[in-house]
């Protein structure tokens, strides 16, 4: 198999403290991989050494693996690299939304906001909002994560924007012709600023071509993480299809259908956010569980559509099959020193 086009780019994130590993990343530094590789992975994955994991080649620019529990990068191509990310903008406007519901007391079943003409006219992926429509909170979120609704994530960050205009103690702001959408991307960089997250940046809340709005799939992958640890994100982005009825100014109501842009659902996948423009190409953040474990695969600049798929659904694999076989290794290393340690006591014993 020809691997060295990217042995170079693909590497295994690795502890440099001298402590027992308490971590999958530090566990993969310690255990020394058997030549011939588990039955139940791939056979064209066999790594070439005893001591180093190769992942799957794959066409896309950039891409990253995070372990679901703990959030830390397992693996990763390219994963520092500043690039546009397109709609895994939204991963971060759903979570920041989340959190100002949780930092207000709202309740998004009840909490309502209103379509703005800017909103109802934007270009690029909408969910079909009309202007003055009266939107719960709840169905805007299902609104930006399933169809991907360039409409609902200025609903929502206008919404949310004139709050924290609000919240603010200077008064001085009531005077300022400041755009809440505005403020809440300015939230949104803080947010990652307290993340740690110093390759991102957000121009505005759906991911649309801006100049600044760029990240990185390690950065991507945290605030992913960070996204998965929140209920009603997990039930969101899981959901395959979602029905919502919006009311106009007349009180006159409607019915919308909204499809997931997401087709791993259809694998087994939890979620989380595809995300395509032309100069992002097309991307995706991808949440799979087996076994008990889970990762997080963020996967840019694929080199086309079914290449986008496919490597993300591999790489989830990949990884989830090697965390289960160290894991595994790990446990058999540990009940042979068990064993080890008992006989040589026993030996002690004896003299």
């Amino acid at each position: 198999m020809n691997t060295d086009h990217s042995l170079n780019d693909i590497r295994l994130n690795r502890s440099r403290s001298g402590t027992r590993p308490t971590s999958v990343s530090q566990q993969f530094n310690t255990v020394r991989l058997q030549q011939t590789w588990p039955n139940n992975l791939t056979p064209n994955y066999e790594p070439r050494s005893t001591s180093r994991i190769f992942a799957p080649i794959v066409t896309a620019a950039a891409w990253s693996i995070h372990d679901l529990k703990t959030g830390e990068m397992l693996w990763e191509k390219r994963s520092t690299e500043q690039r546009e990310m397109a709609s895994l903008t939204k991963i971060m406007t759903c979570l920041l939304s989340c959190q100002l519901l949780d930092r207000f007391q709202l309740d998004p079943e009840t909490l309502t906001f209103t379509v703005t003409r800017f909103a109802a006219r934007i270009c690029g992926t909408h969910s079909g909002l009309r202007e003055n429509e009266v939107v719960r909170a709840i169905d805007l979120l299902y609104g930006l994560m399933l169809p991907s609704g360039n409409d609902c994530a200025i609903v929502l960050a206008h919404g949310f924007g004139e709050m924290l205009l609000k919240s603010k103690k200077s008064r001085v702001i009531d005077r300022l012709p400041i755009n809440p959408v505005s403020e809440f991307v300015k939230e949104m960089n803080k947010v990652v600023t307290k993340m740690g997250l110093r390759a991102t940046s957000f121009t505005n809340p759906h991911g649309l071509s801006e100049k600044g709005n760029k990240s990185t799939a390690a950065d991507l992958g945290k605030i992913a993480f960070s996204a998965m640890e929140i209920p009603l994100i997990q039930k969101v982005s899981s959901t395959q299809s979602y029905e919502v009825q919006v009311t106009d100014p007349k009180g006159q109501t409607r019915t919308l259908s909204w499809k997931n842009t997401n087709k791993l659902l259809e694998k087994g996948f939890e979620g989380l956010k595809t995300g395509t423009t032309p100069n992002a190409g097309l991307c995706l953040s991808s949440v799979l569980r087996q076994g008990g474990n889970g990762v997080i695969v963020t996967l840019l600049s694929a080199k086309t559509e079914a290449h986008r798929w496919n490597e993300s659904e591999k790489l989830a694999r990949w990884a989830l099959n090697t965390i289960s076989y160290v894991k595994d290794k790990m446990e058999s290393e540990l009940i042979k020193s068990k064993v080890t340690a008992k006989l040589l006591a026993d030996i002690s014993r004896n003299l």
